[in-house]
């Protein structure tokens, strides 16, 4: 891990990491849910993980969020079929399990009248924005995640 390197002789951590290196742009899957086909589409916010533009990066050291680092994981795969746990976590979203809408930031349909009945996952490719801008991220759609079109 050469990033971690400079930290050697300090001997306060070690310098494992799963991925040696950190990019400048990242895959973020983004789920929405409607209770009509047509819309409006509302989104779910992570606790961590990007999602609107104009929410900061977190910090989160020491707690690992691992629900938003395996959203992250499955952004990097080819599809939610190489993510089964994807299928049920997006049928308890729409069932709005007390249990796993705990585990996001913000329930798009807490305090309304609606229910979710529609579920997507859009995949988009995020950057950060330059500084001094309003947004922390520009973002890009890049596919549809789930359903497949």
């Amino acid at each position: 891990q050469i990033m971690n390197g400079s930290f050697d002789p300090l001997r306060l951590v070690n310098t494992y990491g799963a991925f040696g290196t950190v990019e400048e742009t990242r895959e973020e899957l983004i789920i929405e849910a409607a209770s009509d086909y047509s819309g409006p589409w509302r989104e779910y916010e992570f606790k961590v993980k990007p999602g609107s533009v104009k929410r900061h990066p977190r910090f989160i050291s020491p707690y690992h969020y691992r629900l938003d680092w395996l959203m992250w994981i499955a952004a990097l795969g080819r599809g939610i079929e190489r993510n089964p746990w994807l299928y049920t976590f997006l049928q308890k979203l729409l069932l709005q399990d007390p249990g796993v809408i705990k585990l996001i930031e913000k329930d798009p349909f807490e305090g309304t009248d609606e229910k979710p009945v529609y579920i997507r996952v859009t995949k988009y490719k995020y950057t950060f924005g330059k500084f001094g801008e309003k947004d922390y991220w520009k973002r890009e759609q890049s596919g549809r995640f789930f359903p497949k079109q």
